[in-house]
């Protein structure tokens, strides 16, 4: 492990934002670590980070297929904004890029059991909350494009506070 990981704070993994090498995969049951350019490291994290968001979000993904159309405010294009907003602000704080709200370090989250039921609640929470509280106002103020502003909205602060969050978590649990 690298040095960063076990002298940061508790949950969090700071190794991708403080380092062009990545992990990857040669083959059956092969790995490496390399070196990346920059369009490299953005396309690794971005992978990284779609899969991490978008496999713990599975049970209100699932449900917002289910929804019946409320005409010009759409659940899905709500819940497909605020989705794309996670993976992609994930994204950026995974390669340090950006740094989360209320911490100092840099990095994203590490995928310790706590922290792993934590994502499950936390990021279907807030893709719930993104995408029927936005449509929820959009519908009552009458303006169908606030849906997704605020969703985005939503979904971007809660991604960049989710780091603080597992921070405590961890030093919780």
């Amino acid at each position: 492990m690298a040095p960063s990981r076990r002298n940061g704070p508790p949950g969090r993994a700071t190794d991708a934002a403080e380092s062009r090498e990545r992990r990857g995969w040669r083959g059956y049951g092969t790995t490496e670590r390399g070196e990346k350019d920059p369009v490299g490291l953005l396309l690794h994290d971005a992978v990284t980070a779609y899969a991490d968001v978008a496999v713990f979000s599975l049970p209100v993904l699932v449900s917002l297929m289910d929804l019946p159309p409320t005409g010009t405010y759409s659940y899905k294009f709500a819940g497909l904004v605020a989705l794309a907003t996670m993976a992609g602000t994930a994204t950026l704080l995974r390669g340090g890029w950006v740094p989360p709200l209320a911490s100092e370090t840099r990095g994203w989250v590490t995928y310790a059991p706590a922290l792993l039921a934590l994502r499950a609640g936390y990021y279907n929470a807030v893709l719930l909350a993104a995408t029927v509280g936005a449509v929820g106002v959009a519908s009552a103020v009458g303006v169908p494009l606030l849906a997704g502003v605020l969703a985005f909205l939503l979904a971007l602060v809660a991604t960049l506070l989710f780091p603080r969050v597992a921070e405590e978590t961890a030093r919780r649990t």
